[in-house]
């Protein structure tokens, strides 16, 4: 048994940028606790990189906050002296399908309504800008980027670790239980850490510790694949941006010599014990058929590698972020439906805050732990 100050579930990307911010703000003593290691092959927040933008249709307030993130984001580069975020146009190109369509005519008019750069491209224009693509009309996010996901997941670690924080890896955390007024997380082994206060941030492992009158998480399986073309340099930013397309994303050469392509609505429910960790031949067939569409000359890429990922997925896909309504001093952060990783230094700061018992510093209340989410 070992007793600690804050104790914190999961060493991904939300519980390490937490611990991270705690660790510049406080003296407590802080436990990171993990059932793997930093940038395992399970953790949701482990590849190559993630996709950064300020668009986001017609919801203004998630475009304000990625404002927010994306100046901690260039903090933590200057300490560190690490590039983790590559700059690089996101383009919005218009397809066949009606709803994401909208989204990016919503997402270039939001841009406009709060006063921030964005163009609207036709086909002579986006032929010039970037040839690589095939399409009638696009939209541009010029805010937007390339998170090296991996290197800032390590970056958030262990420069949480230089300040204090102990990190405890191969711990499986199996049930939080109440002892002596305090949380106590007891492990697969009968080992417990008693702390004052809790934070839950497990990703879709989040279930194991989170009460049913809270808003639900549903884990999801999402596959990720990576094309190297012939030319990198004709893929790499900022000579290709990222881009979405017809419920399709796509992440320029960065961080590897391959380009990222996955759907963005394969919302399959998993369990993450059990989850198939390789790809489908359908997955691989429906990339390479929206290639053909916007970008032809890549649809003949060679796949270089593929990667399972899991979401952890709420009804409205909003994020999960407060005290347990009946046990203050235990807190989550989860639910981050495949969205939340540009987002982490804003979360772990919130969170950093809220574990201290400090006001978060912006509007939370969207993403109220009993709140009771609708559809989206």
């Amino acid at each position: 048994m070992s007793e600690t100050d804050i104790c914190i579930i999961g060493a991904g990307i939300m519980g390490s940028a937490t611990a991270y911010y705690l660790s510049k703000i406080t003296n407590k003593q802080i436990i990171l606790v993990d059932q793997y290691n930093v940038a395992n092959d399970y953790c949701s927040s482990n590849d190559i990189n993630r996709v950064f933008r300020y668009a986001y249709g017609k919801d203004e307030f998630y475009t304000r906050l990625a404002i927010q993130s994306r100046k901690l984001w260039q903090q933590l580069e200057q300490e560190t002296n690490l590039q983790l975020l590559i700059p690089s146009d996101l383009l919005l190109v218009q397809g066949t399908d009606k709803e994401w369509n909208m989204f990016n005519e919503e997402s270039h008019k939001t841009l406009q309504k709060i006063g921030l750069e964005t163009e609207d491209l036709e086909r002579k224009q986006l032929e010039k800008r970037y040839p690589q693509f095939n399409a009638e009309r696009a939209f541009t996010d010029p805010y937007a980027g390339i998170l090296l996901a991996s290197k800032a997941l390590l970056t958030f670690a262990s420069e949480a670790k230089k300040h204090g924080v102990k990190l405890i890896e191969n711990m499986r955390a199996t049930r939080i239980t109440i002892q002596n007024d305090r949380p106590t997380i007891e492990d697969s082994n009968g080992n417990r850490i008693i702390a004052k206060r809790l934070l839950v941030t497990a990703g879709p492992w989040s279930n194991n510790f989170i009460r049913k009158n809270l808003v639900e998480m549903t884990p999801t399986r999402q596959q990720l694949l990576y094309f190297n073309p012939q030319d990198t340099q004709l893929y790499a930013p900022p000579r290709f941006p990222v881009f979405f397309a017809d419920q399709f994303y796509g992440i320029p050469a960065a961080g590897t010599d391959a380009v990222k392509v996955s759907h963005m609505g394969r919302d399959t429910p998993t369990d993450p014990e059990t989850a198939e960790r390789s790809i489908d031949q359908e997955e691989v067939d429906a990339c390479r058929e929206l290639l053909r569409r916007f970008i032809p000359k890549l649809s003949n890429a060679r796949l270089a590698m593929s990667k399972v990922c899991l979401y952890d997925m709420t009804r409205d896909k909003d994020f999960v972020l407060g005290h347990d309504p009946e046990e203050s001093d235990i807190l989550y952060g989860y639910g981050f439906s495949g969205h939340g990783f540009k987002f982490a230094p804003l979360i772990g700061r919130v969170l950093a805050q809220l574990v201290l018992g400090n006001e978060p510093g912006i509007d939370i209340s969207r993403f109220n732990p009993d709140r009771n989410p609708t559809a989206r």
